[in-house]
């Protein structure tokens, strides 16, 4: 399904609640390529205010979707789409055989599945695929806080999903360890040091030994977060206001030395997995640009990956949480729609997700496909999460219709959200409520087009985890409904960034400003329509020739 048809079938189910992008493809085509766009093509892995995301999503948008072949169904190990039956044991033991097989697709014919618990995928490789939205349903009855564990923290307002795409032993030590440090990348043993300062946007990086590498492996590059706050300025666009920005105490979170935050340790260290492309004498060649300086004071160095998912996916279902009251704002018990994390070159295709705390969740995951998604019925807390170092991340054709019910007291509806040190990532094709949220924690280099927003969302963060926006955020060609500028125009508060042909605000965002001075971010052709339509669909496209 294209854009054209995406947007038709939005008009047609208008009364159920969607929003349509109501600009004119005619117009969009007329347009002449935005001067931005032009510099761009100039240099794109170096443009001071466009990032390069064309390698978002799965394979880094190299290749299609895959389509693997049926292993096994789910009714041969006693699942029934009737309605009424426990499916839990019966779709894991699916799940778990093809893991062990070696990979595959689990098929869930047409019917209702009732499911009382977790749905675990700890395989590479495994896909859990219906007959069709409408056709095959999910139904959970119970929220993680009641079928899983209660939280330690209320972590289920913002982590974990009840299909949940987690390496085994990383789902261990996050038992064994109540769910606090480490949330991402395990085993992270040290392959090699880059022995020369490398500028962002390169490919080539050399270090210590070649001897660890070969073209294809994926691996870990890792840079310190240092004391004298250095790394988080970068990541900010290192713009004057870094100098006098109180990291100390504005950023306490981001300073593990100072804090005892029981999640400090996922921001100890700056983590970008990488592909090999090639390995020269005395240097690596990446598959993609690095997205940060790579700077002698933060030790840069390439490590082991650890235990990952990759290659699997969710597709052509429906997924329906059992409808409850909506809770106040930090206490959701966990009716929350398909996690990925410590996951790579994962997928999710065609699934309508109803009745949610929390819709779709990423947390340290890197090219990872949401494509033809929808995130609806009662209201929910978030809509998209994308946090704790999740990279490379392509949301398109996705929708978030008005919610059936009102707010609950206390809550808050975010919308689509970045967070902590979160790069790549972008939010394409859609049409929604919400906000363009951020969570703080510096996510940097992010994209969102040719959106249509009804924007009655609200960012969020904890005061002391650092500026909402680093460097390098890019809103073009959105369409605001309502008028409010919240968490859309950034020209004030993120540096080095663009907001361009950002339709129906009157200013910039209400945000309280946290890096003073210039920012060198630029406002342009507000309130018209630019080219091209699709940021992200133009930078692939010229990068694939």
């Amino acid at each position: 399904m294209d854009r054209r048809d995406f947007l038709r079938a939005a008009t047609a189910t208008v009364a159920t609640g969607y929003l349509v992008d109501t600009g004119s493809a005619a117009a969009v085509a007329a347009a002449r390529p935005h001067r931005l766009w032009r510099e761009y093509l100039a240099a794109p892995d170096h443009h001071p205010r466009i990032p390069n995301v064309s390698y978002a999503g799965y394979r880094r948008g190299e290749r299609p979707l895959p389509r693997p072949p049926v292993r096994v169904s789910v009714t041969a190990f006693g699942a029934v789409g009737d309605g009424a039956t426990d499916c839990t044991t019966a779709f894991n033991a699916a799940l778990e055989a093809v893991g062990r097989l070696g990979g595959g697709v689990v098929h869930v014919p047409a019917g209702e599945y009732q499911l009382s618990s977790v749905l675990w995928v700890h395989h590479s490789g495994v896909v859990l695929r219906g007959a069709g939205r409408g056709r095959t349903t999910l139904r959970f009855t119970q929220p993680l806080a009641a079928c899983y564990r209660p939280p330690a923290r209320n972590e289920w307002s913002w982590s974990g999903g009840l299909i949940w795409f987690v390496p085994r032993r990383l789902r261990e030590q996050l038992e064994h360890n109540d769910f606090s440090g480490n949330e991402g990348w395990l085993e992270n043993r040290e392959l090699a040091s880059v022995t020369a300062e490398v500028p962002r946007g390169s490919r080539r990086v050399p270090v210590s030994s070649t001897e660890p590498f070969e073209p294809g492996r994926h691996v870990l590059l890792v840079a310190d977060n240092t004391t004298d706050n250095t790394l988080l300025a970068h990541l900010a666009g290192d713009v004057p206001g870094t100098a006098t920005y109180a990291w100390e105490s504005a950023a306490r979170r981001l300073r593990p030395e100072l804090t005892d935050w029981v999640l400090a340790e996922n921001f100890h260290h700056l983590r970008y997995p990488v592909e090999v492309a090639a390995v020269e004498r005395d240097a690596v060649v990446l598959a993609q640009p690095t997205r940060t300086d790579l700077r002698a004071g933060w030790r840069p160095r390439f490590t082991t990956l650890g235990p990952v998912v990759r290659e699997s996916g969710l597709e052509h279902l429906t997924i329906r949480m059992r409808e409850v009251p909506q809770t106040a704002h930090h206490l959701d018990p966990g009716f929350n729609g398909p996690h990925f994390q410590a996951a790579l070159d994962c997928w999710v295709r065609e699934v309508d997700l109803w009745h949610s705390d929390n819709g779709f969740g990423l947390t340290s995951a890197k090219n990872v496909t949401l494509r033809d998604v929808l995130v609806g019925g009662r209201a929910r807390h978030h809509s998209f999460i994308c946090r704790v170092q999740s990279h490379d991340m392509l949301v398109e054709r996705f929708a978030i219709p008005r919610a059936t019910t009102p707010l609950a007291p206390g809550a808050v509806h975010h919308g689509i959200n970045t967070e902590g040190f979160s790069a790549g990532n972008v939010w394409a094709d859609g049409v929604m409520e919400g906000t363009f949220d951020s969570h703080r924690a510096l996510p940097f280099d992010s994209v969102r087009t040719a959106v249509t927003v009804a924007n009655n969302g609200a960012t969020g963060g904890a005061g002391d985890a650092g500026p909402r926006w680093g460097a390098r955020f890019c809103h073009w060609n959105i369409d605001v409904l309502g008028g409010r500028s919240h968490g859309v125009r950034l020209e004030e508060h993120a540096p080095y960034s663009a907001m361009v042909g950002v339709r129906g605000t009157s200013g910039p965002t209400d945000h309280p400003v946290d890096l003073a001075g210039e920012l060198s971010t630029v406002a342009d052709s507000l309130d018209e329509r630019v080219w091209p339509a699709n940021l992200h669909q133009a930078q692939l496209r010229h990068r694939l020739r």
